[in-house]
């Protein structure tokens, strides 16, 4: 069984970032958060071959545990191309804080 720490989420962008929407990573989720930065780079280099405007990219470390809970996956793009990314647990009667979120030390990367 495979141990899951990380996943990727990938976004597009208009230019001026009022209109963003998801696009499929290369890869469900990662056993390391070193192994999902290794495939960031190319998998947004990719996407603006595809895209037009901002493509944008973050791993985020999430506790195994959670990777078979219902949770959503919530993300927000500022107005300057600022990537925020928190995983929600669905169901209300578990209680635990912050199960999942890219951190301010994790760096966004984004190519325009």
């Amino acid at each position: 069984m495979e141990h899951i720490a990380a996943f990727m989420i990938l976004i597009a962008c208009s230019d001026d970032y009022q209109t963003c929407a998801e696009q499929p990573a290369p890869v469900v989720a990662y056993e390391t958060v070193r192994q999902c930065e290794a495939d960031l780079s190319p998998s947004i280099r990719m996407m603006i071959t595809v895209e037009q405007g901002h493509a944008l990219g973050k791993c985020v470390e999430i506790d195994p545990a959670l990777f078979y809970e219902d949770a959503e996956i919530v993300w927000d793009v500022s107005a300057e191309g600022d990537l925020e990314v928190v995983l929600e647990l669905i169901n209300p009667e578990m209680t635990s804080p912050a199960l999942a979120q890219s951190g301010p030390t994790d760096e966004t990367r984004r190519l325009n």
